[in-house]
């Protein structure tokens, strides 16, 4: 990881076919779809922010999205379900420590579209770019302990259970216990040729 591919990479996030759904970078045009699940209790429960109380919150998070794009920070793709092209999620990175190369992953899929393993294709296209384009050494993903979902989806994805930070984030009124959940490259390598044999 290099601050060249960094940049090229978060200049233009590019668009990724994951089978059933497309990744692709955030439009303005995408607020009533995303405010459909982010007004929803059940999508916003483990996560930081509380739901969206209107339209008008989901666009200012939209345009929020947008100029982190244009800063080159680390950001996330729109998940569209290919069929329709509605947007039911988003995925991508959290964050990125240049000097470990390291970068830590998120995601939340719409409940509408829950148990179908749309989120399992789009992680792993995002786990591709991760490894392969923007070739991070380490990825990490930080899972509120009581988020069963969230949590076997990082296990059917691969990622190991490096242990538990108990009662260390503060959210929505109370302490949480965090699970810490790591891939490393050489890991993905190893998954990605068992897949193609």
């Amino acid at each position: 990881m290099n601050d060249k591919i960094y940049k090229k990479l978060f200049s233009s996030l590019p668009e990724v076919d994951c089978g059933r759904v497309l990744l692709r970078p955030y439009r303005e045009s995408d607020a009533k779809d995303f405010n459909e699940y982010m007004r929803e209790d059940r999508a916003a429960e483990y996560l930081m922010w509380y739901p969206h109380l209107n339209l008008h919150e989901t666009k200012g998070y939209v345009e929020f999205m947008l100029r982190n794009y244009r800063k080159c920070l680390p950001s996330d793709w729109a998940v569209v379900l290919k069929e329709n092209g509605k947007v039911i999620g988003n995925c991508g990175f959290t964050s990125v420590e240049m000097k470990h190369e390291c970068a830590e992953l998120g995601y939340v899929l719409s409940p509408s579209y829950w148990g179908r393993g749309l989120m399992d294709e789009a992680m792993k296209g995002v786990m591709a770019v991760c490894f392969e384009q923007l070739e991070a050494h380490r990825a990490i993903l930080r899972i509120v302990d009581e988020n069963i979902h969230s949590k076997a989806l990082a296990e059917r994805l691969g990622f190991r259970l490096e242990g538990r930070m108990f009662n260390s984030f503060f959210m929505k009124g109370g302490y949480r216990t965090i699970c810490v959940y790591a891939m490393l490259e050489q890991e993905y390598a190893e998954r990605i040729a068992s897949c193609a044999k």
